[in-house]
C-alpha cells in the first residue's frame, strides 16, 4: 500500500500546474510561440482555407489562465530534442507517439521511461516509416533522443527530476527542477538559482555565498550562468 501512495502522491506533484508559458520556454530555450503551439494548437494558412492544429501536449487548467506542469515540462523538452535538432514534422510525430503508445499499451509516452527503451525505438522506427526517414538518420535520431533522455531522472515510472542545460556547459548535470523542490523552480544541491544570482547582484562575493549555502565555486558559477541566460531570453 504505501507503495501505492508514494506512486498517486509523484503523479500529483508532476502533474501539478507550475510553470507559465514564458517561464517554460526559458528553462528549456524553446520560442513561447511554439511552446503556446504545441500545447494549446492553432490555426494556419493553406489554398483552401484555414486549417486548425490540435495540440500535441495536454496542459492542466488553473484558475487564472493555463499553466504547464512538470510532466508537461518533460513532454516539451523531448520534443525539443526531436524537433529542434532534427526537424521533426508534429503531424508526423503525433501519429508515431499514437502508433507507439498504441502497440505498447501506454498513455503518455513521452513521460513514461519506456521513451528511453523500446518505445523510443518503436515511434522512430514508426516515424522513419511515416516520412521514409533512411536507416542513418534513424539511428542518429535515437542517438540524438537516448542522449537527450539522460537528463531526465525517473521514479517509479515518472519523471521527478530534469536536469537543465547550463550554456556553454552542457555536458554539466547541476541546475536541475523537481516539482517536490522548491515548487520546481531551478535549483543547485536545493537552493533557487534566482536566489543566488540576486545576492551576487546586491554585491556579495562569491565566497561568502560558497561558504554559507556550503556549495562549490563551479556549482555557484552554474547557476550564476543560468540564470544569466534566463535574462537574456526574456
Amino acid at each position: 500500500m504505501g507503495g501505492v501512495r508514494m506512486v498517486h502522491s509523484l503523479s500529483g506533484k508532476i502533474d501539478e500546474p507550475l510553470y507559465t508559458f514564458t517561464e517554460a520556454a526559458r528553462y528549456l530555450h524553446i520560442p513561447i510561440s511554439t511552446v503556446r503551439w504545441w500545447t494549446t494548437g492553432g490555426s494556419y494558412a493553406t489554398a483552401e482555407g484555414r486549417k486548425a492544429s490540435e495540440p500535441i501536449i495536454q496542459i492542466s487548467g488553473a484558475a487564472h489562465g493555463p499553466r504547464l506542469s512538470f510532466s508537461n515540462l518533460i513532454e516539451l523538452f523531448v520534443l525539443r530534442a526531436l524537433r529542434e535538432r532534427h526537424k521533426v514534422k508534429l503531424g508526423d510525430i503525433r501519429k508515431a507517439i499514437a502508433y507507439a503508445e498504441r502497440k505498447l499499451g501506454i498513455e503518455r509516452l513521452l513521460i513514461h521511461p519506456e521513451l528511453s527503451t523500446g518505445g523510443g525505438d518503436l515511434l522512430i522506427d514508426y516515424y522513419g516509416e511515416l516520412i521514409s526517414l533512411k536507416r542513418s538518420g534513424q539511428i542518429a535520431l535515437k542517438a540524438i533522443l537516448k542522449d537527450a533522455l539522460k537528463r531526465v531522472c525517473w521514479e517509479d515510472e515518472l519523471p521527478i527530476r530534469l536536469f537543465l542545460s547550463v550554456p556553454e556547459r552542457e555536458d554539466r548535470k547541476t541546475v536541475f527542477v523537481d516539482p517536490r523542490i522548491r515548487y520546481g523552480k531551478p535549483v543547485v544541491q536545493g537552493i533557487e538559482t534566482s536566489i543566488l544570482s540576486a545576492r551576487v547582484d546586491a554585491g556579495e562575493s562569491l565566497e561568502d555565498l560558497a561558504r554559507d549555502y556550503d556549495l562549490p565555486l563551479d556549482l555557484l558559477t552554474d547557476a550564476l550562468i543560468f540564470e544569466v541566460s534566463l535574462a537574456r531570453a526574456a
